[in-house]
């Protein structure tokens, strides 16, 4: 039985997507050995991890707290 996820399980799940996906571009140029690694590195890289990051934290804060029911 397959439950519905909520909006903060979406967001930390795409979250956690953009982290793999920089880290595996990161990991593929820390072996490329040629100039424009560095670029992909910081630029593609980088931006992933940081928006990863970004919402993560975001889905954090933003987290609607529901009352306990009685």
């Amino acid at each position: 039985m397959k439950s519905q996820l909520t909006k903060i399980e979406k967001r930390i799940r795409l979250a956690g997507i953009l982290l793999i996906a920089g880290l595996l571009v990161e990991l593929v140029t820390l072996r490329w050995s040629h100039p424009t690694a560095f670029l992909f590195f910081l630029l593609l890289g980088g931006t992933l991890m940081a928006l990863g990051i970004i919402i993560y934290l975001f889905s954090l804060v933003s987290a609607e707290s529901k009352p306990a029911p009685e």
